[in-house]
């Protein structure tokens, strides 16, 4: 009987033993553990931060981008108007003058919006390719078809030459008033919609 008793006592020693022994090894293990994931969170919360401050520099280039494109438009737009009103005031700039300047102001908006072009979506890009520039593209061809100056000496002997001149640059006022204003109404929604600004 004594035998038995010291057995137990031995297997009673034995089960604390192990009890013991797990504890701490499980114990080891939870810390193990707990500091990889600490590690970890410490990796994830530095990625996101990377990821955060790349995506605001991003946004922040987006939104100059399209700040200047956008001026770079009204600046067009501008200059449309001015050398497509019906009266040009006397001692103003040149017809021709202002034909020329509106070629450039087409072509600084046109390489502009091409090397920055990864900032909009496919459909944004067409709008600003396709139809802002193209359209005024088409005016600017409409209103270079025929010799720019109304008092040119080949009108005053070709009235018909006159009239088909008359025809191109009211083509193109009807274009831009209709068109172009639309168009960039358009381009204003669009960009607002990318700055996060509420329409009213």
């Amino acid at each position: 009987m004594e035998q038995w008793h010291s057995i137990i006592k031995d297997l009673g020693g034995l089960a604390i033993m192990a009890a013991a022994f797990a504890w701490v090894v499980r114990k080891a293990v939870d810390t193990y553990l707990a500091g990889r994931l600490d590690r970890h969170k410490g990796d994830l919360e530095r990625i996101t931060a990377e990821h955060s401050v790349r995506f605001q520099h991003l946004h922040a280039q987006r939104a100059e981008s399209i700040r200047d494109f956008y001026a770079m438009v009204v600046k067009l737009d501008e200059s449309l108007a001015s050398t497509l009103a019906f009266f040009q005031v006397a001692g103003a700039t040149p017809l021709a003058e202002k034909v020329r300047q509106l070629g450039e102001d087409f072509n600084a908006a046109r390489t502009y919006f091409i090397h920055r072009r990864i900032y909009f979506s496919a459909t944004l890009s067409d709008l600003v390719e396709d139809k802002v520039l193209g359209v005024a593209k088409g005016i600017f061809y409409d209103i270079t078809a025929c010799e720019i100056d109304p008092e040119h000496p080949q009108y005053k002997y070709d009235r018909r030459l006159l009239g088909e001149r008359h025809s191109f640059w009211e083509k193109a006022r009807a274009t831009h008033k209709k068109e172009f204003a639309e168009l960039k109404h358009c381009l204003e929604a669009e960009f607002r919609i990318l700055l996060g600004i509420p329409s009213e």
